[in-house]
């Protein structure tokens, strides 16, 4: 059963181009990007529409794009399901978000379970890659949370800010994913998703400090 959460997700249109765009103008944003951070205003447009272009209606997809939404603060970040296998029902997945002031907070695992929610509840995946920098704690806190398995560690992988950082490869599989959203159910029956991402959080404060 879905959790319900302030925070949605929708396909990704033509006309979230320009909110896009001005998340990925952000010197702070694109340390998460992967590839060149050095990219002009125009080679960011081309590659966003490129992005959010649509596959021919009689093909199946083999990516999705959506928009994170907040009922207060409306478009809050950008999610991309891609290397969509129907075959063996696996996908990665890269979620940004674009307001700076959400990256480090509960939205973060609002939006991963939302995510993760319409991955196996809705496509019917049975796995989901991601590929997480080292120093965004944050979300490999939350994919470790959520008993995905880091799988892989490619070292030294990525420049930024003039040091090089590792790159993490998580795998989250559906069963590990449904266990640990019983787990939630029966330690905190009755309260909402934000309650329990809330009470994570938390946690998480108390073990980094």
């Amino acid at each position: 059963m879905a959790f319900r959460t302030n925070v949605t997700i929708r396909r990704a249109e033509r006309e979230d181009l320009d909110t896009v765009v001005e998340w990925m103008e952000d010197p702070d944003f694109q340390l998460y990007l992967y590839g060149d951070m050095t990219r002009s205003q125009r080679q960011i447009r081309e590659q966003i529409v490129r992005v959010l272009g649509r596959a021919p209606g009689h093909t199946m997809p083999a990516a999705f794009q959506f928009i994170l939404e907040s009922e207060r603060q409306g478009p809050i970040g950008l999610v991309l399901l891609q290397n969509l296998s129907w075959r063996n029902r696996s996908c990665s997945l890269d979620v940004y978000i674009g307001q700076k002031h959400l990256r480090k907070g509960i939205v973060i695992g609002l939006a991963f379970y939302r995510i993760m929610e319409y991955c196996f509840d809705e496509l019917n995946l049975h796995r989901v890659s991601a590929y997480i920098y080292s120093f965004n704690s944050p979300s490999w806190r939350i994919m470790e949370r959520s008993n995905a398995k880091r799988e892989v560690t490619l070292r030294d992988h990525v420049v930024r800010n003039g040091e090089l950082h590792d790159m993490y490869c998580y795998g989250l599989l559906r069963r590990e994913f449904n266990e640990f959203r019983d787990s939630l159910k029966g330690r905190m029956a009755g309260k909402s998703l934000l309650d329990m991402i809330e009470a994570l959080h938390a946690n998480q404060q108390e073990e980094a400090g």
